[in-house]
């Protein structure tokens, strides 16, 4: 057995994609904090299968935080086809709520059109950035956590982890 660590790419990309993927659909973002903290720690998990040794917790966090920057991308990319569904979606609710209140304030359909219109790329990078610094603290939660429990390596027979202990010389 090598002493070479893996390579934590792939296991980010599979965990962020994941993550990224099941954060961009409709009704099952609103768990979008929870996919991000899965994905990162299925990222966590393949690379501790691969590990020769216990997976240190620091590749852990490391680990998460490419998963949830790739979840970022890949939840963005995704996103933009559906920002026009979620668009009508608001702006039926938004209608809705509208003939149960008198104190809507004036205009409000205005800023409703004009929220939800074409994104301008500024706007689009503004918010990928937003998401991949909250995705890549939530990944490095995911990662921590994905390493403490799916990191521990069994003790190989002639393998010391520790120092000896005190009986172990004496007969």
């Amino acid at each position: 057995m090598s002493n070479q660590k893996p390579g934590m790419l792939v296991p980010a990309l599979i965990g962020g994609g994941i993550a990224g993927l099941f954060s961009a659909i409709p009704f099952l973002n609103c768990l979008c904090c929870l996919w991000i903290i899965a994905g990162a720690m299925l990222a966590a998990y393949l690379l501790a299968k691969d590990y020769p040794t216990s997976l240190p917790t620091g590749d852990g966090a490391i680990v998460g935080v490419l998963a949830g920057i790739v979840a970022a991308v890949v939840d963005t990319i995704i996103s933009l086809p559906l920002q026009a569904i979620n668009a009508q979606v608001i702006q039926r609710f938004m209608e809705r709520i509208a003939e149960f209140t008198d104190e809507m304030p004036p205009g409000w359909e205005n800023l409703m059109e004009r929220g939800f219109g074409p994104a301008s790329a500024v706007m689009f990078l503004v918010s990928l950035l937003m998401s991949a610094v909250i995705f890549a603290l939530l990944g490095a939660l995911g990662g921590v956590l994905g390493a403490a429990l799916f990191g521990k390596k069994q003790n190989v027979p002639g393998q010391i982890d520790g120092p000896p202990s005190e009986n172990s010389g004496n007969n």
